[in-house]
């Protein structure tokens, strides 16, 4: 890579490659079509913003026309890669723009007037702008799917074959956390000379165990990890118990109604926490992550929404309330904690006792080590505490104020007297 590229990836990381970028930075910058799968944290944003960048710098854009197009499954995410591309993009003098759904199209078009070399969005938005030809494709050298496997999925498919139809003559880069035979495949019979880097190790660099469904099955890449299971019959009451004993938490559930549900009981108890679902506005998700981010609340119950390449710090607890839907839930899920090189915090499921066959095989297949726990047993308290610590104590809340009197001054008052007008 050039040496302004150079600075500016150091000044986003330090240390060694990764284990993904050094088996995927070669083709990506020599502008291959190419297919990485690696695990949650490893470093494949770095890998296609250095492969865009790398192959469109010394030229200029047209109004318009932007000659890159990264296309991501959700508002978050795109805008994590927007940031992660304006800082590489600057250092060869390209712009970025980000283009997501809830926002006004309108404004949309009004960015793509000065020329935008990278147009960063999500695929509905962007096949918006494509459809009312505020963006052209014509210029398009490089097309980067991220998350594929969520793309190529029914909710996005035809978006996504829309986008993929009109770049057909652009570099194909495409990154996830899991990619079955059936994503290779479909990516293969668009770009015959696609080449695959799957890399399988822990966010410690060591191979998985050779036990592991994930040293064998190409479907599932992702760090390995300790999964507690606890049954119960009441799942909500468990969790809602489970979060005065988590300091920073995602709490996934498996539908955007069971949302503020939960919210509101683990709310009832003290703890502060927050909650958004997909049909939440652009801005109170911000805010929400904001607020996890920050501190300001411990718990954020969420559902998928949250569940895939959102780069969330020191999350120390996730709670499966429920069982996932899928086993690349699971591993896209529990990889919001550990991420990169951090220490991988204490992963749940919170069940019902007829749910646990199926969650056991699931993390089976991701690789995961499983201990179960019968939560409604009266022994399950002190395993509890063992695992997740103490509850943690709340601060003191401050007495509300009295309530003010609805009663007035009677209006013939001194108070409220008018002045008289002085005689003339």
């Amino acid at each position: 890579m050039s040496v302004p590229v150079r600075h500016a990836v150091s000044g986003i990381v330090s240390g060694p490659a990764s284990p993904v970028q050094a088996a995927a930075l070669g083709d990506a910058i020599a502008g291959e079509d190419l297919l990485a799968v690696a695990p949650t944290g490893s470093g494949k944003t770095l890998v296609f913003a250095v492969g865009v960048v790398t192959r469109i710098a010394g030229a200029p854009s047209i109004p318009g026309r932007p000659r890159a197009l990264v296309v991501s499954p959700t508002r978050e995410l795109a805008i994590q890669s927007d940031e992660v591309l304006a800082i590489v993009g600057a250092a060869e003098g390209l712009r970025t723009a980000c283009f997501v759904g809830g926002g006004s199209i309108a404004k949309d078009k009004r960015a793509l007037i000065p020329p935008v070399d990278i147009a960063v969005g999500t695929p509905g938005r962007l096949v918006d702008l494509v459809t009312s030809r505020a963006l052209r494709t014509d210029d398009i050298a490089v097309i980067v799917l991220d998350e594929v496997d969520q793309l190529v999925d029914a909710s996005f498919r035809k978006q996504t074959e829309i986008l993929l139809d009109l770049c057909a003559d652009a570099t194909l880069m495409s990154v996830t956390a899991t990619a079955g035979a059936e994503v290779e495949d479909e990516l293969r019979r668009r770009r015959p000379s696609l080449r695959v880097h799957r890399v399988t190790t822990t966010p410690d660099g060591d191979p998985p165990p050779a036990h592991s469904a994930q040293a064998t099955d190409p479907a599932v890449t992702g760090s390995p990890r300790h999964l507690l299971i606890l049954t119960t019959t009441d799942p909500s009451s468990c969790a809602t118990a489970l979060s005065a004993r988590c300091r920073r938490a995602l709490f996934f559930v498996p539908r955007r109604d069971s949302v503020e549900p939960l919210r509101a009981a683990i709310a009832d108890t003290g703890v502060t926490v927050t909650g958004i679902s997909g049909s939440a506005s652009p801005t109170r998700r911000a805010g929400a992550f904001g607020a996890l981010a920050s501190g300001t609340v411990r718990v954020l119950v969420t559902t998928d929404l949250a569940g895939r390449g959102l780069d969330l710090d020191d999350i120390g607890h996730i709670v499966h309330v429920g069982a996932p839907h899928s086993v690349h839930d699971l591993v896209h899920r529990s990889g919001r904690t550990g991420r990169g090189t951090g220490s991988a915090g204490i992963v749940a499921a919170v069940v019902e006792p007829h749910d646990l066959d199926r969650v056991i095989d699931q993390a089976g297949a991701a690789g995961m080590t499983v201990e179960t726990i019968d939560a409604d047993a009266p022994s399950s308290a002190a395993t509890l505490g063992a695992v997740f610590g103490d509850p943690i104590d709340l601060p003191r809340q401050r007495r509300a104020p009295a309530p003010r009197s609805s009663t007035r001054r009677p209006a013939n008052s001194r108070v409220h007297r008018p002045k008289r007008k002085k005689r003339t």
